[in-house]
């Protein structure tokens, strides 16, 4: 199964990166911790509660470097509010509506005009295996050279963004399946089926570091073709659907046609109206095969609120090749994103904080709870007497590393060194002595 591409634009370059520095944090806290709670709790039990609490502090840490990155949102988009001068070669904000600089672009699924769009198609879901999702045959990116238009003049936006606040829309139509289809049929896509998925790592880098603005990424991710995706039948029937829906609400059906088109996070909402107008008109069948056609369109005119790098030659936002910082376009003004991001700092800063308290507040005080428990303190101690009577140095050691006390006493009133002494334990002795154990 093929992951959607479009889902995960900015996460997947950054995965390795990312996933390879917390887990080596995670270890790291994890072997951290198991230390420490290995002075109370005997593995695997030490080793099993490092893993959690270091994994949920490790949690907090993202939190609270999440909360960072908002704060430096905070400040730029607030320096873009107030229209201070853009630094070359520094991280800037610039805020504003969006145009293109020549032409616009066209959508190729719902034929919208905008200035960027990634779109993801792929076979539809086998509901019958319980598939939500076929998972991505073709996806890509699309930039036409564009500016931003801010108090400050126009700056140019190079190097396809990580777009932020835009929602995938699902294209249902069959206006939308005939515009894929002949997309299909006339574009040049790099094949990228198969091993070649590994390389799919450097098109990031690629349409990030896009120095002119103009950007024309098409991959195909599946071995299927645009005639086992959108067969003759397929077509007609879409074709009929929309047809009846004309008959049946007239001219107002384009408008009903365009609140098909959801974004993802309505879609959930709309389910059940959409499956009773199909049912009514009795063309679910159609519509329950029909490849999935999404798209993540910025429109000509939206205010965003870009930040990248800015680069005074060029008059634009350009990050350097190589970079794991591309630039963000994020939807709505600077003060809109100004007031986000500083929610989000004192959110991700205090919840982060107020948890790492939480958790190790919570382990010692479950460490000291077991170790003053009186039947943990007898077992340990009468653990000691025999580690010295059958000579284990190792399992001694271990006792006295967990909060023995050296100088417990046995029913009959012998200290361990005592013990060890009557036994000729010399080794035993010296180990007890170098802890302060007394005869």
């Amino acid at each position: 199964m093929w992951l959607p591409v479009s889902d995960c634009h900015y996460s997947i370059a950054n995965m390795v990166r990312g996933c390879t520095i917390a887990f080596i944090l995670w270890i790291a806290l994890a072997a951290g911790y198991w230390y420490w709670l290995d002075h109370a709790f005997e593995p695997p039990g030490s080793i099993i509660a490092g893993l959690i609490v270091g994994l949920i502090v490790a949690g907090c840490i993202g939190s609270i470097m999440g909360a960072r990155i908002a704060l430096r949102d905070w400040r730029l988009a607030s320096g873009s509010q107030h229209g201070l001068p853009l630094v070359d070669r520094r991280i800037v904000a610039v805020s504003g509506t969006i145009h293109p600089i020549e032409k616009s672009l066209t959508a190729p699924f719902s034929g919208e005009e905008c200035v960027l769009c990634e779109y993801d198609l792929g076979r539809a879901a086998d509901t019958s295996k319980g598939q939500t999702s076929s998972g991505s045959d073709f996806a890509g990116y699309l930039m036409t050279p564009c500016v931003i238009r801010t108090p400050q003049g126009n700056v140019k936006l190079l190097g396809f963004p990580v777009l932020e606040g835009y929602f995938e829309t699902y294209c249902l139509d069959f206006i939308a399946a005939s515009n894929a289809f002949q997309f299909l049929k006339k574009t040049e896509f790099e094949n990228r089926t198969g091993f070649k998925m590994v390389t799919i790592f450097s098109v990031f880098d690629e349409v990030w570091s896009d120095e002119d603005g103009f950007v024309q990424k098409n991959m195909r991710l599946g071995n299927v073709t645009a005639e086992s995706l959108f067969p003759l039948d397929l077509l007609e029937g879409l074709a009929a659907r929309d047809e009846a829906r004309l008959l049946k609400h007239g001219p107002d059906a384009d408008e009903e046609d365009e609140d098909e088109e959801m974004s993802a996070e309505d879609e959930d909402d709309n389910d059940e109206d959409d499956d009773d107008d199909d049912f009514d008109e009795d063309f679910s069948q159609p519509f329950a095969i029909i490849p999935t056609m999404k798209e993540k369109r910025v429109h000509v005119g939206d205010t965003v609120c870009a930040i990248g790098t800015y680069n005074e030659l060029q008059r634009g936002l350009l990050p350097k090749r190589g970079s794991s910082t591309p630039n963000r376009l994020i939807r709505g003004s600077a003060e809109d994103v100004a007031k986000k991001a500083r929610s989000s700092m004192v959110s991700r800063f205090f919840g982060g904080l107020i948890v790492f308290i939480i958790v190790n507040a919570a382990v010692f005080g479950a460490m000291q709870l077991y170790l003053r428990s009186p039947d943990t303190i007898r077992r340990r101690q009468s653990d000691a007497f025999q580690a010295v009577q059958e000579d284990q140095a190792a399992k001694l050691m271990t006792l006295l590393h967990r909060g023995v006390d050296p100088n417990s006493q046995d029913s009959n009133g012998r200290t361990l060194l005592k013990r060890a002494n009557e036994l000729g334990r010399e080794d035993l002795a010296k180990i007890l002595r170098e802890v302060g154990a007394k005869e």
